[in-house]
């Protein structure tokens, strides 16, 4: 049996998820930008508020709050977000982390919108795709963008199971997480991520439209291959076809590394 969380947004000591939070509704925010204004913001934090203190909490959201240049113009970034230790990012209200005093209400969500909010992955990855994203995402910036992806998660499976022959079973799956490793990293330092790639199948809009990403062989009128649906995913943009390739054989060696260490754990099973 896969043993998993049943919540995804905190599901070891390694790594966490913030985007329910807004920790990537900011433009240019890359994984050195991303985590440096997380750094700025709870080092001000914990000098400037207090959870016991309500008017301290207004007073730091009204200081830090986002409220323009972002991806989603009507999505809220919570300005609470925060680093809990030098890996993992969450909320710095939350009673978990003072002792039981929750101070959410003081957020861009309330304390209830938090504690019952669940995103669409809870629901739709399967227990071994959730198990692979947790085990092959070592960082709190590549495990929320793979998390809050199901599909780019499902694609990885669906690719090795098209270049074998076969889908990957829980077993051999489960004896190679780390041959995702360099999949999964594609969601964080891609090369033809668009400038808002980072949302992947998805554009940015005001308010809260976020209309959908045209693939990049669509974009530019060329041929649709295997990995489009990947590619949109990672949110890619090319000029031309000679980085459309290149673009592919880089999501390609990804998919390849994993599916072939997939198919020799089988053999290796075969012959036990």
């Amino acid at each position: 049996m896969i043993e998993v969380p049943a919540v995804l947004c905190q599901p070891d000591e390694t790594k966490s998820c913030g985007a329910c939070c807004g920790m990537y509704n900011h433009r240019n925010m890359g994984v050195a930008e991303t985590s440096a204004q997380l750094a700025t913001r709870t080092a001000a934090f914990r000098r400037d508020a207090d959870v016991h203190d309500p008017g301290s909490l207004t007073r730091f959201r009204a200081a830090w709050e986002v409220t323009a240049d972002k991806h989603v113009g009507g999505l809220p970034n919570c300005p609470f977000l925060g680093w809990l230790d030098d890996r993992r990012v969450g909320c710095l209200v939350h009673p978990l982390q003072n002792g039981g005093v929750d101070g959410r209400d003081c957020g861009v969500y309330d304390r209830t919108t938090c504690e019952d909010y669940l995103c669409a992955a809870h629901a739709v990855l399967r227990p071994l795709e959730k198990w692979l994203v947790i085990a092959a995402c070592s960082d709190s910036y590549t495990y929320g963008l793979v998390v809050t992806d199901p599909l780019f998660v499902r694609q990885l499976f669906e690719q090795t199971a098209a270049q074998n022959h076969v889908m990957p079973t829980a077993a051999d799956v489960m004896a190679v997480p780390h041959a995702a490793r360099r999949y999964m990293a594609l969601k964080r330092d891609f090369a033809y991520r668009a400038p808002d790639g980072v949302l992947g199948q998805v554009h940015g809009g005001a308010d809260l439209d976020t209309p959908r990403r045209v693939g990049p062989a669509e974009a530019i009128g060329a041929p649709v291959d295997r990995y489009e649906t990947i590619l949109r995913c990672l949110g890619t943009t090319v000029a031309d076809v000679a980085e459309l390739e290149h673009a592919r054989g880089i999501v390609r060696a990804a998919v390849t590394e994993f599916a072939d260490a997939v198919s020799a754990a089988a053999c290796e099973r075969a012959l036990r």
